[in-house]
């Protein structure tokens, strides 16, 4: 099977490549301290229905960001 998806990382500017890195280690940090937080204060719910959502948007995000072809 033969997909038609291209990453070209090298069309992006540094800057754009390293904004997207600090937005997925903010992503990161987000992630542990709300598993951190919902530990500590005993809140009655899985951290994961906050996490999940928010990596899944993420990594959609990023995936519609790095297949995107500049015509």
């Amino acid at each position: 099977m033969n997909l038609p998806i291209h990453i070209d990382v090298a069309q992006y500017p540094r800057r754009v490549r390293w904004f997207v890195g600090i937005a997925w280690m903010v992503i990161a940090i987000k992630c542990v301290l709300v598993w951190w937080a919902i530990g500590h204060w005993s809140v009655p719910i899985q951290p994961l229905w906050i996490i999940a959502p928010t990596l899944a948007f993420a990594a959609l995000a990023t995936a519609l960001w790095a297949t995107h072809h500049a015509d």
